[in-house]
């Protein structure tokens, strides 16, 4: 330590022992002074606080989804993400989206965050829900075996097969309704769909018991692998895509191009076109903004992390369905990328730094004033006493001046000692400093003169 920052520690601490307790002293006569005024900074201030709540939970969940499906595999990943940031992230497994949207609607359930697959849901029968962003293309695959199929309309092809499209309730289950009725203008015939979880469909398909499975996951989910891996197992083209896509906003178009699955044997043997979604993550409408960071920062790792076949690296997260509203922390996140500050502090500071700055920045006009403001609430009361003092000191000067007794001047000198011990517990900022010694002249002025008033009585009684 060099000499310099000892004087600065030395500084402190002779302040602190001098001064501190003064202070505290001082501030405490100040509200004391303000009485009720002061009640309602101090709940106002205890309600602000509460408001940017500055210290995250230890703990949050996450609902997962299908075993064997992408999201599992995120979550997993998700879940690193925040152990490196001191926060344990809970992956509640669930039967499908569905249920784990369901979970995040529920007052009763600890999930307070959940994957969306863009289109399957409207925003206004979630209105307690928020978007943190897209953070991969949901592909919707429909495999099939046996000869090649060529068909304008896969959903008129199918609606006399049997074709496995997620259990009820799920979100490939409730898209695979909304774009068959996009064109067949009446639901599925019932007697023809199998709705199974996404594991089970494709076993079935691949033992052929059923003619087709629909089934909106990413590349690398385990069970889109185990699909791709069976050569008997082929995958629809959507010649109509682009048209698909004019039709549903939420819709993308994806290519498969040719031999980019296989090289060895060039499948695809030709170019397809498929139609995708976008994976949303959605969270409670009051979700730490400490928790919002990990898994923005989560989702940015994992993009950042590998390329996937459908998007470049570094693509996603990004703010692609915006049919949920998206929260104020990610839209900062998208507009600005990740502040500095969470480089450099334990991320649930960073949050805190990084959630007041707004409020600060929207007040810096006023800060000044404020502070002046400040400095004038906390002269006034030594101000008022001084003031007063000045005034009680008139009055006892005339009062010294037509005293008749030595007991009416005795009185007077009371009087003095009771102000000179009240001026001298009133604690003063620098600016009371001129006024508190002129006060403190003033009373030696009025003793020392009814001193010589009580002399000259006594000389005269004696």
């Amino acid at each position: 330590m060099n000499y310099s920052v000892k004087n600065i520690l030395q500084y402190f601490k002779r302040y602190i022992k001098k001064f501190f307790w003064k202070e505290i002293l001082g501030w405490v006569k100040t509200a004391y002074f303000y009485g009720f005024v002061t009640l309602i900074v101090l709940v106002a201030t205890i309600a602000f606080i509460i408001y940017i709540n500055p210290f995250p939970p230890n703990t949050t969940y996450l609902a997962t989804g299908q075993d064997g499906s992408s999201y599992k595999r995120i979550s997993e990943n998700f879940q690193q993400s925040f152990k490196r940031n001191g926060i344990e992230l809970v992956l509640v497994p669930t039967s499908g989206l569905g249920e784990g949207l369901q979970g995040l609607d529920s007052e009763s359930s600890q999930v307070s965050a959940s994957f969306l697959t863009a289109g399957a849901e409207l925003a206004i029968d979630h209105p307690n829900l928020l978007s943190l962003g897209s953070i991969q293309y949901s592909p919707i695959w429909i495999f099939y075996k046996g000869e090649k199929i060529q068909t304008l309309d896969p959903f008129e092809y199918f609606s006399t097969k049997k074709i496995a499209i997620g259990p009820v309730g799920n979100m490939t289950n409730n898209i695979f309704r909304n774009l068959y009725e996009l064109n067949q203008k009446s639901p599925p015939n019932i007697e023809n769909i199998v709705e199974l979880p996404f594991k089970d469909a494709a076993e079935q398909l691949i033992a052929g018991k059923v003619d087709a499975a629909f089934i909106v996951d990413d590349y690398r989910s385990d069970i889109i692998q185990t699909l791709l891996a069976d050569p008997d197992v082929k995958i629809l083209n959507f010649p109509l895509a682009d048209a698909y896509v004019k039709k549903r906003p939420f819709l993308k178009k994806l290519v498969i191009p040719r031999g980019s699955i296989r090289l060895d044997s060039v499948y695809p043997n030709e170019d397809i076109s498929i139609l995708a979604s976008t994976t949303t993550l959605l969270i409670e409408k009051d979700t730490h903004p400490a928790i919002q960071w990990a898994y923005l920062i989560a989702a940015q790792e994992l993009g950042s992390s590998n390329r996937s076949f459908f998007a470049d690296q570094g693509y996603f997260p990004r703010n692609l369905e915006q049919s949920f509203q998206l929260s104020e922390i990610a839209k900062r996140f998208y507009a600005h990328g990740t502040p500095e500050v969470f480089s450099y502090l334990p991320l649930w500071l960073a949050s805190i730094i990084e959630n007041i700055w707004a409020y600060v920045l929207a007040f810096i006009v006023i800060i000044y004033p404020a502070y002046k403001l400040l400095v004038s609430v906390r002269l006034f009361p030594s101000e008022a006493l001084m003031n007063k003092m000045f005034i009680n000191l008139r009055e006892l000067d005339e009062a010294i001046s037509v005293a008749a007794d030595e007991q009416h001047v005795l009185l007077i000198l009371d009087t003095v000692r009771t102000y000179e011990k009240e001026v001298s517990n009133n604690w003063l900022f620098a600016n009371n400093a001129r006024f508190y010694f002129n006060l403190k002249n003033a009373l030696n002025a009025v003793k020392r003169d009814a001193e010589v008033k009580l002399k000259e009585l006594t000389a005269k009684n004696a």
